[in-house]
């Protein structure tokens, strides 16, 4: 008996664009004694596969495929390989004696534009996996299937800045992908100057808040703050909601554009904020989520969206005694 075992060189399967994902395969012949077994194996792989799986709200445009009933599941059977790196071949015509073990290391590289993330989207998935494939001579094909997960890089294209004395240059590590990736996203989301927004109702004089945000770009994990300031608004707000959300937009010509886009929600608050003078909320982005990318199949971009609960007119408030009451019409915006 032939026992298999296939081992990434991290405890978490996560990966940048970039990277180099290192595998070690193990065999072992688990037979002992007289009356073992030689297995003979005729060859063995490894590959990296990505597959691309369209939901069945927009993968059957045409009439015939229109007619054919449908799945329950929301995704249907059509997945389809996008990106296949060059097998790398560990061994041929191996022989495994009764307790005999060997190892074999295998480095796979990562494109750094040519895999997509990982994303597991309504209308599009994109899974990424390492293939181990194994044939013992004149049988089936057997194999396994490792996934992992990658990530999109930023900053490979460009040089990191390095000492201007070409003696200590010379002596300095150079920068692997993660400390350059880290770098530039680190640069891209620091906090250079508060952006402000004036946010007004039906015309630029009816005035709702002053929003300030402390910076236009953030990565996974951040805290999304902002700061509302009511003091001047001609448009009283009674409540307002910020929903953090990714949007799923499918590039398909022959897709009905209604069937194009898909809004996900990932974190969301609703404060009260009648009589207050301004107000402030903290939403934070997931880690597992997956960050803006593109490719020729769909298109993921993050946003913010704020809704005003507002009133046409001031608060009409009455003093009934110790309690008080107040009126106003409302209105979504």
């Amino acid at each position: 008996m032939l026992e298999l075992t296939a081992t990434l060189d991290r405890e978490v399967a996560i990966y940048l664009a970039g990277e180099t994902v290192r595998v070690t395969v193990t065999l072992c012949n688990l037979s002992r004694g007289k009356h073992g077994i030689v297995e003979h194996l005729a060859w063995g792989s490894l590959q990296l596969i990505c597959e691309r799986t369209i939901g069945a709200s927009s993968s059957s445009t045409t009439p015939s495929a229109q007619s054919r009933p449908r799945p329950t599941t929301s995704v249907t059977k059509s997945a389809a390989t996008v990106y296949s790196s060059p097998p790398n071949i560990l061994f041929c015509e191996l022989q495994v004696a009764p307790g005999q073990t060997k190892q074999f290391f295998c480095d796979i590289p990562l494109s750094r534009n040519g895999i997509p993330p990982t994303f597991r989207g309504h209308l599009v998935k994109y899974s990424n996996r390492v293939t181990l494939a194994v044939s013992h001579v004149q049988e089936h094909i057997k194999s396994a299937h490792l996934p992992i997960r990658i990530i999109p890089s930023v900053g490979l294209e460009t040089k990191l800045s390095l000492p201007a004395n070409p003696f200590l240059a010379s002596t300095l590590a150079k920068p692997s992908v993660v400390e350059t990736v880290m770098a530039t996203v680190d640069d891209l989301t620091q906090s250079r100057k508060s952006l402000a927004f004036a946010l007004t109702h039906n015309s630029s004089t009816s005035r709702v808040a002053l929003l300030t945000l402390p910076k236009k770009a953030y990565k996974l994990g951040d805290d999304v703050c902002g700061f509302l300031d009511f003091n001047g608004a001609t448009t009283p707000c009674v409540q307002y909601s910020v929903t953090i959300e990714t949007e799923e937009h499918l590039i398909d010509a022959d897709v009905e554009e209604g069937k194009k886009k898909m809004v996900k929600v990932h974190c969301q608050t609703a404060p009260i904020c009648t009589f207050s003078p301004d107000s402030t909320f903290r939403l934070s982005i997931p880690l597992t989520a997956t960050p803006t990318f593109s490719t020729d199949s769909v298109q993921l971009k993050w946003r913010i969206r704020f809704v005003f609960v507002v009133t046409e007119q001031a608060y009409d408030v009455h003093l009934n005694g110790d309690v008080a009451s107040s009126a106003a019409p409302i209105g979504e915006k």
